[in-house]
């Protein structure tokens, strides 16, 4: 047999003999957890339907993985390179899936001894009322361990049928002649407390109050008592012109002032929690970080950050390596981004083309966000580089401003978000009585899908824990008062 020959079969000898050490001690597990189970069952007495259907699941997985180990133990396994490298994409698959991956309770970090000030809400008492943060995240069976199918799948799942619509659309001119657009969901059911809440939402990039994981989050609050707002991002309503030459940018806090300003006419007694996803946590946490403290102390009572990445000056870099797709994920999102300013091309590309301040061939050529905000966003806001766009755009900087309750939540397996770009925020809430930072083991970027099956609930763990977050807020609050 040719050396290199040996060297392959070597190396998959090698893998094989790993695969087969996981694969034992996977079941092993199972095992323990059925025994586990099973003992539960004698001293608590009739096992109930939910953890007889996990039983009855962790038999199926043991017998399908002791399968799997006898198969692969065969002593003529290795004999036919097509079974190689039917074994190469098996191991590649649940590498993918993640599916050795045991869910865990969401790790809670905040400062345990503070000194409170007068009407200061605990970050402690705050949290440990959400009971969602003692229970183990699962996310669907088979794939929900996978961040990349996570963050897939973040919309297209849970209502996608919903009929509901926004009960008021309010537009807002800004002196740049920019109409900021908003949209109102009046709840369905009093609040528990028997006040008035208003949630107040600011999507991720490109996003609108149209996009599926808003209107679950959306639909889920009303249901509970909340009045929800959602800014829709300039240019990205489909059907709603662009009336000034620009479309929204990554921390641009101007529509998000306007809408709670006119939130603030409009419902002179409510209170809002607010709540950024992604781009729009990054423009949340910006925001208020701006806001006067009286403003923010009588009536903004906390702010919750979803999946941000806080610093975009760091993750230059990061998005153009290959690691964990981020590359990959960095081209799609161009190629969005392209997608909404050809549709606005009129108002938000053709007035500055004509000026000779964008290149159109370098825009249109663009494959990576960072290259398109060189040829195109820091123009339009009048930056030098991107990199003084970038510094001056980022949260991570102004976060020791903010003065209320504010949350952060991320998840370990989030593509677009590596460890390295949360754990400073991580460090802060540790050290800072007004933060705390919620991290989870799964959930992707902005998915937080969850079922006892391979199908996900209609109600994700994300939106669970909003209004679980906002109810122990508004409890806390009124406490205080």
């Amino acid at each position: 047999m040719p050396e290199a020959h040996v060297q392959v079969a070597k190396s998959f000898l090698e893998l094989s003999m790993n695969f087969t050490s996981m694969l034992l001690l996977w079941v092993l597990k199972l095992r323990e957890m059925e025994r586990s189970e099973r003992t539960s069952k004698e001293d608590n007495g009739p096992i109930d339907s939910s953890r007889k259907h996990k039983l009855m699941a962790v038999a199926n997985i043991m017998a399908f993985l002791e399968s799997l180990l006898n198969w692969v133990s065969l002593t003529d396994f290795w004999s036919n390179y097509v079974w190689l490298g039917a074994f190469v994409l098996i191991v590649a698959l649940i590498r993918f899936l993640n599916v050795l991956s045991y869910p865990e309770k969401p790790w809670v970090t905040y400062m345990q001894k503070t000194t409170l000030s007068k009407n200061q809400i605990s970050i402690g008492d705050m949290l440990n009322r959400c009971p969602i943060l003692n229970e183990i995240y699962s996310p669907p069976l088979l794939w929900g361990r996978s961040g990349h199918l996570q963050t897939a799948s973040y919309g297209l799942f849970g209502h996608a049928s919903l009929i509901r619509t926004y009960d008021c659309r309010h537009v807002v001119k800004l002196s740049d002649g920019a109409s900021v657009v908003f949209d109102v969901f009046e709840p369905v059911k009093p609040h528990s407390l028997r006040k008035d809440l208003t949630l107040a939402l600011c999507p991720g990039i490109a996003n609108t109050s149209e996009s599926n994981y808003i209107r679950t989050c959306v639909h889920y609050a009303q249901e509970n008592g909340y009045r929800c707002a959602v800014l829709n991002h300039l240019g990205a309503l489909k059907h709603v012109p662009l009336t000034s030459n620009r479309i929204f940018s990554y921390g641009g806090t101007e529509e998000m002032e306007e809408m709670m300003a006119r939130l603030h006419e409009l419902y002179p007694s409510t209170r809002f929690f607010c709540v950024g996803f992604s781009m729009g946590a990054n423009i949340t946490t910006r925001m208020i970080a701006k806001l006067s403290s009286d403003c923010v102390q009588h009536r903004i009572i906390a702010g919750l950050s979803v999946a941000q990445g806080y610093c975009a000056t760091s993750s230059l870099s990061l998005y153009h390596n290959w690691e964990n797709g981020r590359r990959a994920y960095n081209y799609l999102i161009t190629e969005n981004m392209k997608r909404l300013l050809r549709r606005n091309y009129d108002m938000a590309v053709a007035p500055h083309v004509r000026t000779g301040l964008i290149d159109e061939q370098h825009l249109w050529a663009a494959t990576s966000i960072m290259a398109l905000d060189d040829s195109y966003t820091r123009r339009i806001l009048g930056y030098e580089s991107v990199e003084e766009f970038y510094r001056d755009i980022s949260s991570l900087s102004v976060i020791p401003k903010i003065k209320i309750p504010m949350i952060f939540v991320n998840a370990l397996d989030d593509p677009l978000i590596p460890p390295c770009l949360w754990h400073p925020v991580r460090e802060l809430a540790a050290t800072n009585g007004h933060f705390g930072f919620v991290l989870t083991k799964h959930g992707g970027h902005l998915g937080f899908l969850e079922g006892s099956s391979i199908a996900p609930n209609s109600v994700t763990w994300l939106d669970r824990f909003i209004v679980e977050l906002a109810n122990s807020v508004a409890v806390a609050y009124y406490e205080n008062e």
